[in-house]
């Protein structure tokens, strides 16, 4: 059992690692979903636009998946290509979506959207088992707790579509926390080698048979036979309500439309224009784009959006690409192109 989790983990990390750039998901529009057998294709097209509508809207409700087929539409209709791929000996289904079709489509329903630059959010999860040294989970598992984590982390990625991190821990990091003492702070030392929005600190400890205490930002006291799913499940709720949480800044309200001028500093080639005039339409918000005037390494633009200015501001503060200099009573921004 260990060993197909395994792989199905590692594809999952292939499939938000390999085509992420920063905090931008590439491959926001196409999911990935298990797939037993050819006979099985149609249940898992189902399957992977209800996991599309979750990921863009932010929300796991299902009430927008119904609003969509309520429309007239079905789920093929925004389907660009299908295809069943061999990844580890674990057959999946990828399916790639028209964005164009589902942003349109969300539109003209009103529902919500989260774009391409989604949040990361960092856990550090100490483990007392009492059969052994406190430790904290990583990206490695080595026992039927660590698998549950990142386990119920990678399901909970793939599905919402934001990054959920564990540390990796190196040689030097194992040195330093086993040699740690009242001077030093293993916590501080893992925390200040990773880039996130959102933080999590987590401890697990036995208190005995079947019995486990949840203590930090979580807490909660199991006691139960089945400890092991009702961990996941207390687990997995607070994750949730990290996910809901965090993307409340992120939603751009698809009802509202907006007028903004926006000056970006720092193009110093005709290359680096055209890589920036990418980045900002892999923002979903922006619907249009028209150059106001080009001076030296600085272009402006009347930028034609969805949502909010607060929003907007906020897709541009969880972005890689562009740096806010200054704001002008949410009518113009003064952006800077990050190399």
């Amino acid at each position: 059992m260990h060993n197909n989790f395994i792989k199905h983990f590692f594809v999952i990390l292939i499939i938000f690692s390999n085509h992420s750039f920063g905090k931008e998901f590439e491959e926001l529009f196409t999911i990935y979903v298990p797939i037993e057998n050819s006979n099985k294709i149609e249940s898992s097209i189902n399957e992977s636009f209800n996991n599309l509508v979750f990921r863009i809207s932010g929300s796991k409700s299902p009430s927008n998946i119904w609003k969509i087929i309520n429309s007239g539409s079905s789920r093929k209709d925004f389907i660009q290509s299908y295809s069943i791929k061999n990844i580890n000996t674990n057959s999946y289904l990828e399916v790639n979506f028209d964005q164009e079709l589902i942003i349109n489509k969300f539109k003209e329903l009103s529902i919500p959207i989260v774009g391409h630059s989604r949040p990361v959010i960092f856990f550090l999860i100490n483990i007392e088992s009492g059969s052994g040294e406190p430790y904290y989970v990583s990206q490695q598992a080595n026992n039927e707790i660590d698998f549950l984590i990142i386990e119920t982390l990678a399901e909970l990625s793939n599905k919402r579509g934001l990054f959920l991190e564990l540390p990796v821990l190196d040689l030097d990091d194992k040195r330093y926390l086993s040699n740690t003492n009242i001077l030093s702070s293993p916590k501080e030392h893992l925390i200040s080698k990773y880039d996130f929005d959102e933080f999590v600190d987590v401890k697990l400890t036995n208190l005995g048979l079947n019995q486990w205490l949840f203590s930090g930002d979580i807490k909660e006291d199991i006691l139960a036979e089945n400890y092991l799913e009702d961990i996941k499940k207390v687990f997995a709720d607070h994750v949730e309500s990290k996910i809901q949480s965090i993307y409340k800044n992120l939603i751009v309200d698809t009802s509202k439309t907006l007028l903004l001028d926006v000056t970006i500093e720092g193009i110093n080639s005709y290359e680096e224009y055209e890589i920036s005039k990418d980045k900002l339409f892999k923002i979903i918000a922006i619907s249009n784009l028209e150059i106001l005037n080009l001076n030296n390494n600085t272009i402006s633009y009347q930028i034609s959006l969805m949502g909010n200015f607060d929003t907007f501001k906020n897709t541009i503060e969880n972005n890689t690409f562009f740096e806010i200099m200054a704001e002008n009573s949410n009518q113009s921004l003064s952006l800077r192109f990050v190399k």
